[in-house]
């Protein structure tokens, strides 16, 4: 007999009560949790075939089937392509590093990472100044479903601290790494405990994904740090994603030698500053069953209320991205080129699943 969650409300309520509460969101610390997702314009509410899916929707737990230990390490850094010539340390511009372990059954997953990242970037003669800021997260994900149809629910909670770096020309590569990770971080950031609960519904019809999402499923008051709910922020948060993919075993239960995936989300729809239209496409090739390469390309724009979602006026960012699977392990690189600056964003990680 399959094991089933006793009371969906309690676990709801013992996810938002175990974490801090604050005003500093998750984007830069979900942002690299998976390269896939973010090579593909950053659409994830109703892609489900992927280990780690649910960390956006968390009703794509219930589609892992099987228990899963997975560490992951990932690097992100932004190439000027111009203005570079009084740049003293060109390659050191605003640096990211994250890393993971995650856990997993199909009803209950816990996720713990880390965030290392360089930013307010200042030129002192031939030295570099940052604020460093390190972020420690993690998040509990519960989820449950019948015959196509699951619901997810999940509460991140998490802290950051910061410490001020400085890189000197002449020994570039040491103080980047001594002074990043290997010092201490003693300031707490202002704000720098912070909490999201999601809620998040999918449908899976013969490749066809519907999902729905929102981000906001407790408001805060970071006065008296109590939960509570408001409607409002539950819509502006919320968003619908729909996807298909192309089967992985034809007729005779063999392997399709190419698996398409194409999808598209509209996401934080109440938002007049969030709001945003993401498009994404990935062709995978199937060599065996624990082998396979993946092209990925998507685009993301935001759309703010009162302008039609579908008319792109070209101010988003344009994304790109291959992946690799070798047995237990996986390589992913995604690049972002926003439309409207003269810059990359390069990603890279590597994660390992057992």
């Amino acid at each position: 007999m399959k094991h089933k969650p006793k009371s969906v409300v309690v676990i709801v309520i013992l996810l938002c009560f175990l974490f801090p509460l604050g005003s500093v969101d998750f984007s830069d610390t979900n942002r690299l949790s998976d390269l896939r997702l973010l090579a593909m314009g950053s659409v994830s509410v109703a892609l489900s075939g992927q280990n780690s899916s649910f960390i956006r929707n968390p009703a794509a737990l219930y589609l892992n089937e099987k228990p899963l230990f997975r560490i992951g390490a990932r690097y992100s850094e932004l190439i000027k392509t111009t203005d570079t010539q009084n740049d003293p340390i060109v390659w050191i511009q605003n640096p990211t590093a994250a890393f993971d372990l995650l856990f997993s059954s199909r009803y209950l997953a816990l996720s713990i990472g880390l965030n290392n990242t360089l930013k307010e970037r200042e030129i002192d003669s031939d030295n570099l100044k940052f604020k460093a800021y390190n972020d420690s997260k993690i998040q509990i994900t519960t989820s449950y479903g019948y015959k196509g149809a699951s619901v997810g629910l999940s509460a991140q909670g998490g802290n950051r601290t910061e410490r001020d770096v400085e890189i000197r020309k002449g020994s570039a590569l040491s103080d980047y790494i001594s002074r990043t990770y290997l010092e201490r971080y003693t300031h707490q950031s202002e704000n720098g405990q912070f909490f999201q609960s999601s809620l998040g519904f999918l449908f899976n019809y013969q490749g066809i994904s519907l999902g729905f999402l929102t981000d906001s499923l407790f408001s805060l008051n970071y006065e008296t740090n109590e939960l509570y709910f408001d409607f409002s922020e539950i819509v502006d948060k919320s968003s619908i994603g729909l996807a298909y993919t192309s089967p992985e075993f034809n007729k005779d239960d063999e392997l399709n030698r190419l698996v398409f995936t194409i999808a598209t989300d509209f996401t934080n729809l109440g938002s007049n500053v969030d709001r945003s239209l993401n498009l994404g496409l990935e062709g995978k090739f199937q060599f065996t069953n624990t082998l396979s390469l993946a092209l990925r390309t998507g685009y993301k724009e935001i759309r703010l209320v009162g302008k039609p979602y579908f008319s792109l006026d070209g101010s988003g960012i344009l994304s790109f991205g291959i992946g690799t699977k070798v047995g237990n392990s996986a390589i992913d690189i995604a690049v972002e080129y926003p439309l409207s600056d003269e810059r990359l964003v390069i990603s890279a990680g590597l994660t390992w699943a057992l």
